[in-house]
This record gives C-alpha cells, structure tokens and sequence, in this order.
C-alpha cells in the first residue's frame, strides 16, 4: 500500500503557485478628472475659446469633474452655460455682436461701432468683476423640477431633458411626473437628436393619427404650416382635448414609440398601405409634455 505524506497544517497542496489566502490591496481608485488644459485645447478645437475667460474656463473644468462627462457636446454645453451665467447671453450672441461691431467699420460707421464695442466692453468688464456665486444668487438658475427651465435657457435649446419648461407664458410638464390632463390644449414632443421642419412637420402627422385613435381631441394648428418649433429637438401639438371622445392619454403615449417604429395597421382596402409609414428612425425617442 502506497501513503501520501501528510500536508502540514496551514500550508496549501499545490507548492509555490498554490492559491493562499491573503489581504485584498489597499488601493483606492479616485474619480476620474480633467484640468484646465485639456479643456482650453477642447475649447480651441471647438471654435469656443475666443469668447471664455480664464476664470470661466476653470468653471468650466469644475463642472465638467463634477458631471463626469468629458464628451465634446457636454463641453459644449457647459461652456454655453457658464457663459450664459456670467453675461446672461449665449456664446452665439457674442459672436454676432462681434460680427455686427465689424460690419459697422466696413461700412464706415465708426461711431456706431465704437457705441456698440462700448456697450459689449461694459458688459464683459461687469461680469469679469461681479462674483460668480453672486451671480447665481441674484438669478438662481432654474432646475426644471420647482422651477421650470424658460424657453432661452441654452440647455433646453442643446436638447437637455427636464421636468418642466417654460414656452412663452404656458408651462409644460413631463408625462411622468404630471399624470394624464384634464383639459390641456397643447403637448410637447422633445427628441432625443434634433429634427429637421420636416421631421417634425412628419411626427406631427404620428401625433395626430395617435391622438384621433386613442384622445379624439381637436386638432388646432393649420396642417399646411405644422407644428410650432420651441427647439431644434423639439415641436408643440396644439390639440384641445377637451373636446376628446375618448381621452385615453394612457392608450396615446403607447402608440406612439409603436407608430414611429413601425407605422400604423396595413389597410385592406386600400392595396395594403398604410395611414402612417415608418419613421424611418427607430432608435427616434419622444418625451412628452402636457400644458398645464
């Protein structure tokens, strides 16, 4: 009979590649950041660091940290934003400012240009000196929750999803946080990637065919113009819906991610055709809004 030597207690079979216990690494893993530089050469690649001073720059970089997000468009947006804080206009109305001041001398209209060079340097120097936090006191930025975010912000019109928004003098509320209307006269339709007039002008038609089918409110607005335009992502549906036979609002928002995917029921009748094609686009999402 053959016998195998005994293990001594507490050293593993195996030898030296042997599995053995041991304590796990101490290393913490931080979050990861960017610092100023690689965001000025951001800001330089996308046409945008012209308009930003250094201070705005390191706000910038701050918010960037904080979200997480280092893509171009979020720069973009954050850079708009910080602007938008500091001099309460969009980087966009800084450059055609610009551009009108030197379309001014070319048209030798000196004292006009100076006037309106006079103008934007006061603007600038008022908020280079005036601090950032106070800023922000005077004119909390509104949060789209408590307070609606308005039509101009810079982030609604880059797309950025909210709760609520402001178009003008109605508010609208998303559908998942104000339950199915009473009496609304209007809905919201925000993508998820702008839309061209005729994308929009083209859900429109899906929002009516699913309105008829599942609210039966009246249609308002002159098919021959389309819907209103808030933003490039976005489009409003006038539709009284006080007038709806059936007023399943529950039924609407379901067929319309259904309509856009794959358009509506072939008719029989009718050579099997269809009311509503295709979208054409099926990773295409609508959020929706109700008018309070």
């Amino acid at each position: 009979m053959t016998t195998s030597a005994r293990q001594p207690k507490g050293v593993p079979v195996g030898g030296q590649f042997a599995a053995t216990a041991h304590a796990e690494p101490s290393v913490a893993l931080r979050a990861p950041a960017v610092q100023s530089e690689f965001v000025t050469d951001r800001l330089h690649n996308l046409g945008l660091l012209d308009q930003l001073t250094d201070d705005q720059i390191h706000g910038v970089t701050t918010k960037l940290n904080d979200s997480l997000d280092f893509t171009d468009r979020n720069i973009e947006e954050t850079a708009e934003l910080v602007h938008f804080l500091d001099h309460g206009y969009s980087i966009q109305t800084a450059r055609e400012a610009q551009a009108g001041v030197s379309k001014l001398r070319e048209l030798g209209l000196t004292d006009e240009a100076d006037s309106l060079e006079l103008i934007r340097t006061a603007q600038v120097a008022k908020a280079l000196h005036a601090p950032r936090h106070a800023l922000a006191q005077a004119e909390p930025v509104p949060d789209g929750k408590t307070e609606p975010v308005p039509l101009g912000d810079p982030r609604l019109q880059s797309g950025e999803v909210f709760d609520r928004v402001k178009v003008h003098d109605i508010v609208f509320n998303h559908a998942s946080i104000s339950g199915y209307p009473q009496d609304t006269q209007a809905i919201r339709f925000q993508a998820n990637r702008p839309l061209t007039d005729a994308e929009a002008y083209t859900l429109s038609g899906v929002v009516g065919y699913a309105n008829s089918s599942a609210i039966g409110g009246e249609p308002l607005d002159d098919p021959s113009v389309g819907p209103q335009r808030d933003t490039p992502y976005s489009f409003i549906a006038s539709i009284d819906t006080n007038k709806g036979r059936q007023g399943n609002f529950e039924k609407f928002e379901t067929m319309l991610p259904e309509l856009i995917a794959n358009g509506s029921a072939p008719r029989s009748t009718k050579g099997g055709t269809r009311a509503i094609e295709p979208f054409g686009d099926p990773d295409l999402k609508l959020e929706v809004y109700y008018a309070e």
